[in-house]
């Protein structure tokens, strides 16, 4: 009976621990905010960086596109929905522009892609 108590009480864990990790990951969305914040914007050889000097292939600057769509699509850690739509909206706009390579556009998604100003709210 104590074994059969433990080992229902270990599943129930490892099932509530991947709930957890996989919260904020939106029902339409394709990527979690951890993978996103890994691939596109943490590191020397971050999509980010690529598409903002220009570097990025068509593959990369797809894959970035799709990821700061996926971001849109997740629910903010905390803070208000609202915020969360505006911060993702106008970097998928900047981000969509600088892809396109409109004037200006990589400016743009500099500033739409400040971290401080995203984490301070919704981390």
């Amino acid at each position: 009976m104590k074994k059969s108590l433990l080992v229902a009480t270990g599943l129930l864990s490892v099932a509530l621990l991947c709930g957890v990790v996989m919260a904020d990951k939106g029902e339409d969305s394709k990527y979690s905010t951890e993978d996103i914040m890994k691939k596109a914007f943490k590191g020397k050889d971050a999509l980010l960086g690529k598409v903002v000097k220009g570097e990025a292939d068509e593959k990369e600057s797809k894959l970035f596109l799709e990821m700061v769509e996926s971001l849109g699509k997740n629910e903010p850690h905390k803070g208000s929905e609202e915020s969360w739509k505006e911060k993702t909206s106008a970097l998928l706009a900047a981000a969509k522009a600088t892809v396109e390579k409109k004037e200006g556009a990589a400016e743009k998604l500099k500033k739409a892609a400040n971290c401080k100003a995203c984490h301070d709210e919704h981390k």
